[in-house]
């Protein structure tokens, strides 16, 4: 399915303006603090229930207004246009509707589409914490998978048990109370280890393919997941056992030290036949104690997190939103839409012509940048092109703060 239009109402900068998206690619140019990442931002948040870029959504809400409101609908070829319909006010919640039928939970919203968002900040899904790693990896499966998503929360939760029983043992309750939690918690990891393992593996070939199509010289890059649980096969019973000889160690910390809340997702450029080419030109004779030279890659390949430039991050990024992309639509039957903000403005010519290039043959993506010279006529012209600012957005310089008497949105713009 794609997005075929969006209505912001009392959203961020947006009063109420209305935009029409194609079903390719899709340019939106703008200069800053017209709405670009605004625009993005409502509808992801239709889609997925909360923003990409605060946790704070008040700040979601226009000046003056007591709610903001999401019009979103999504035309594919297998199913009726489905309309969504999201309202939120401060103080009172979030409602939604999907098609005009209440929507349960954030949940089930979820699992009705399959979207992906790339914003500067999501280099930090290669140079931040483990823990981000984890947390998209999860909440990318559990939107397309409600047997992962229920994985993840049993684990969460046996965690949770299991961190309070040791910090009561810790303070001189008996070990033996840690017996039941030890095999609730390795039931519950060795789930979610080979959900997360099956998933990663899937995600692999496509990531390495991506990657390779996004770079002149067809480097090879790759993925992997990085878990104690393969030292003890990810079985139930093998990871009890090497809980118990661990447990010496965890109850003097209080904490779980062992299973999958310690993965992590690594990005590397691995040694491959495009690492093996040809080395520069040998170095005259006064030069033979250069350090410059051939670099061979380490045996384990060269960690983007580490030694990634930003270049280079930003592809792995890409790369692996296009992996989630194919997997998504591979299980679903439906290619999801990419939401890629001012991803062109860090990358040279030669890989903004290969991204485009491959983003003509993925399904819907609507992709914001500040400057069209980025892309070729021959490329704009196959792409619908819009640009900012819309109708029913506020001038940048009107954005203040509201006067104590304001007063209320029209009824007829309420939420839900």
């Amino acid at each position: 399915m794609f997005v075929s239009r969006l209505r912001l109402i009392n959203f961020r900068s947006y009063c109420d303006a209305v935009v029409s998206f194609g079903p390719g690619l899709n340019v939106v140019v703008g200069a800053n603090a017209t709405g670009k990442t605004n625009l993005l931002e409502g509808a992801w948040f239709a889609l997925r229930g909360v923003s990409p870029r605060t946790r704070r959504e008040e700040k979601l809400v226009l000046w003056g207004a007591r709610f903001s409101r999401v019009e979103l609908t999504l035309e594919g070829s297998s199913a009726a246009p489905a309309l969504v319909e999201f309202g939120y006010a401060p103080r009172e919640g979030k409602r939604v509707r999907w098609s005009g039928a209440e929507v349960s939970s954030l949940e089930d919203l979820r699992s009705r589409s399959q979207i992906s968002l790339f914003m500067p900040e999501s280099l930090l899904l290669v140079k931040g914490s483990p823990a981000r790693r984890r947390a998209h990896l999860d909440t990318y499966a559990g939107a397309l998978d409600k047997q992962y998503a229920a994985a993840a929360r049993d684990l969460q939760e046996a965690l949770r048990q299991r961190n309070a029983q040791l910090a009561a043992v810790k303070a001189g309750a008996s070990a033996r109370g840690l017996d039941p939690w030890d095999g609730q918690f390795a039931r519950a990891a060795a789930e979610l280890g080979q959900r997360r393992r099956d998933l990663v593996t899937e995600l692999g070939g496509r990531f390495a393919a991506a990657a390779a199509s996004l770079t002149p010289q067809n480097e090879t890059y790759a993925l992997q997941l990085v878990t104690q649980l393969e030292a003890v096969g990810f079985e139930a019973d093998a990871l009890q056992a090497e809980l118990l000889r661990r447990r010496p160690g965890e109850i003097g910390r209080g904490l779980s030290l062992y299973g999958p809340h310690r993965d992590d997702l690594r990005f590397f450029e691995a040694a491959g036949p495009a690492s093996g080419g040809p080395g520069p030109p040998a170095q005259p004779a006064d030069l033979a104690g250069s350090v410059c030279g051939p670099v061979e890659l380490p045996p384990g390949g060269r960690d983007l997190r580490l030694f990634g430039s930003q270049g280079e991050q930003r592809l792995a990024v890409l790369a692996l939103l296009l992996a989630e992309q194919e997997v998504a639509a591979a299980r679903t039957g439906e290619v999801g839409t990419l939401f890629l903000d001012d991803v062109m403005s860090e990358l040279d010519d030669a890989r903004r012509r290969l991204l485009v290039r491959k983003l003509s043959v993925a399904g819907q993506t609507i992709i914001t940048t500040t400057n069209r010279q980025y892309f070729t006529e021959e490329e704009l012209a196959g792409a619908t092109l819009i640009e900012l600012p819309l109708r029913g957005s506020l001038d940048p310089a009107s954005r203040e703060a509201p006067a104590e008497a304001a007063g209320p949105a029209p009824p007829a713009m309420d939420a839900l």
